[in-house]
């Protein structure tokens, strides 16, 4: 299983699209650590980088929102902090390498994947509403 970069993801064409590679490319390292069966702190290791790096991206990209004046940052933030609890809480919680790696496939494809492809993209259909001149009043 290999997670893939496709053009739906795409939000700002910057910042956020970049943050959201390196996020694949993270978890893509994971998931070949165990397929290559290497050792498992070397694979806990790959996954507390990846947490780091979400938090790392979730900040930037809510000092973006601020900085964009997007009407539905609260929201938006909110859904990082359930993100984060979530991926802390079935990562620290798994109780052997199988559990990890099962826990750690549902939070990428139902966290951050779907995260991308539904919340991340308003962002995206905001930001296309802004840049839309607006007709001039009569």
């Amino acid at each position: 299983m290999s997670l893939e970069w496709t053009k739906k993801m795409q939000i700002d064409n910057g910042q956020i699209d970049a943050d959201h590679k390196e996020l694949l490319s993270i978890a893509n390292r994971v998931l070949n650590l165990y397929l290559r069966k290497r050792d498992i702190e070397e694979l806990k290791q790959a996954i507390h980088e990846l947490f780091n790096y979400v938090q790392y991206h979730f900040s930037r990209e809510e000092l973006l929102m601020q900085q964009w004046e997007y009407p539905e940052y609260g929201a938006h933030q909110q859904k990082h902090e359930l993100i984060l609890r979530e991926m802390h809480q079935k990562l620290t919680n798994s109780h052997h390498v199988g559990e990890l790696l099962n826990n750690f496939r549902t939070f990428v494809n139902d966290w951050v994947i779907m995260h991308i492809l539904e919340e991340d993209k308003k962002i995206r259909v905001f930001m296309e509403s802004k840049a839309k001149p607006r007709p001039p009043k009569s």
